[in-house]
């Protein structure tokens, strides 16, 4: 299916990536999939991105739209590593927000132990239904072990936007 990279016509739509509201006029992705409440055959529904949220969310989609998009996009060529290191490592695109834990009762799901309070933990997200539903954490150091790559300090920077940088170096330090 056709997906697109466009300029938002107004600032009503929100992304599906972090829940933010696109700003009229900025550029946005749009994954085009079938309605499953539309009549008759070949009907499509736009669920819309901010550029960086789909790189790190939807790679496979976004790759497929910047190849048919010709105009100049701003980092264009992070967005695309970023993309495809997303496609390379398939449990990249769950990495969600990074926080200190604030209680010892959640598991980590790589190593099934508990993580503890004031420890770093990764949230991670699973697509399901056109909506990206929380499904639990990992250690931070239990990152290359389950994504497979240690490279998620873009994704949790974008995602995690009230972290220092003191608190990402920290965060760096422990993966």
């Amino acid at each position: 299916m056709p997906h697109l990279i466009e300029r938002a016509s107004s600032g009503r739509a929100k992304c599906r990536g972090c829940g933010e509201k696109i700003a009229s006029g900025e550029l946005r992705f749009g994954e085009q999939l079938p309605n499953p409440f539309a009549d008759g055959e070949g009907a499509l529904m736009t669920h819309w991105f901010h550029l960086p949220c789909a790189a790190y969310r939807r790679p496979e989609a976004f790759i497929e739209g910047l190849a048919t998009f010709t105009d100049a996009v701003d980092d264009r060529t992070a967005l695309e590593h970023e993309a495809a290191l997303g496609v390379t490592h398939r449990r990249l695109p769950r990495v969600s927000t990074a926080e200190r834990a604030p209680t010892g009762r959640a598991n980590c799901r790589a190593c099934k132990t508990l993580i503890e309070k004031d420890t770093w933990r990764i949230a991670l997200v699973f697509y399901d239904d056109g909506r990206f539903v929380p499904s639990g954490f990992i250690h931070a150091k239990c990152v290359k072990e389950y994504i497979e790559t240690k490279e998620i300090r873009a994704r949790v920077k974008h995602f995690s936007p009230a972290l220092s940088e003191a608190e990402l170096e920290s965060l760096t330090l422990d993966l």
